[in-house]
């Protein structure tokens, strides 16, 4: 059989080579050729959820279609942070723009895992040998500041402290943010023993390179200990402000030394905008 007479021969054109026809109608995102195709309606929603430094360092740069877009949304950002309920009013210190702000408010979460004991001992770096003199239990509002059923540690027999170390980016902290805008790193623990003498009671925080270097530290002869209440329960805290850069990871332990017994409880670690 001849070329010309297979030809003849009604075929499907995607075998003679030809593009078969296609109704687009039915399949409108087939007319989509790139993201500039995007709607600008959801183009700003993108972008409302790309981190600040990569919308002025990248986004920006691509267009100026895009760079108008990412210049309206910093525009409109203190009045997101407004509808959102963040205290504007008393902020401290300046920020590049309100979207980081806007970013760091909502974030913003206590980065210890299990602060009170509610997962008894887990997610704390315990020596095996000093795991039998850790506890776990619950409070009463007769002898605590806190709410009936709080739960909290026990340290007997002054054992070693307990510690975690945090990881920065797993909660959302780039390298850039942390290097250029350096939030406030706030420490906050309550103990039982610091009514009378704060050096039974122990607390060693570091903030560490990528390489584990110890650029920042604080210890619990320098926490701001909260006035006494009815209870011997008393709050210790500790700000870092503007820190050395290169900071990826956060070491913090905590104990009770000198005593047979001792309790702790809400420990927090956060990462925020400067308040008063």
């Amino acid at each position: 059989m001849a070329l010309s007479d297979i030809r003849a021969v009604s075929l499907p054109p995607c075998l003679l080579g030809a593009e078969p026809h296609r109704d687009d109608s039915f399949f409108p995102w087939r007319k989509m050729v790139n993201i500039e195709d995007l709607p600008k309606e959801m183009l700003l929603e993108i972008f409302l959820r790309l981190p600040s430094w990569f919308l002025l360092r990248s986004c920006r740069l691509v267009c100026s279609r895009w760079r108008d877009m990412v210049d309206t949304l910093s525009t409109g950002w203190k009045e997101k942070c407004e509808q959102a309920g963040y205290p504007l009013g008393v902020l401290v210190g300046a920020l590049p723009d309100w979207k980081t702000f806007y970013f760091l408010c909502r974030i913003k979460k206590n980065l210890i895992r299990n602060p009170c004991g509610e997962a008894g001992l887990n997610s704390w770096q315990i020596e095996p040998d000093q795991v039998e003199a850790w506890d776990v239990g619950k409070l009463s509002r007769d002898n605590s500041p806190f709410e009936d059923g709080t739960w909290c540690f026990g340290a007997f027999s002054g054992p070693r402290p307990k510690s975690q170390l945090i990881v920065l980016k797993d909660h959302g902290y780039w390298d850039e943010l942390m290097d250029e805008v350096k939030p406030d790193i706030v420490v906050k623990d309550w103990c039982d023993v610091l009514d009378e003498d704060p050096y039974n009671y122990t607390l060693h925080m570091k903030l560490l390179s990528a390489d584990s270097e110890v650029l920042c530290e604080c210890r619990a002869e320098e926490l701001v200990i909260s006035e006494p209440g009815e209870s011997e329960w008393r709050e210790g805290s500790y700000t870092f402000h503007n820190y050395p850069t290169g900071v990826r990871y956060i070491y913090f332990e905590h104990g009770v030394v000198g005593v047979d017994s001792g309790s702790l409880t809400n420990s927090s670690i956060t990462v925020g905008p400067r308040f008063p």
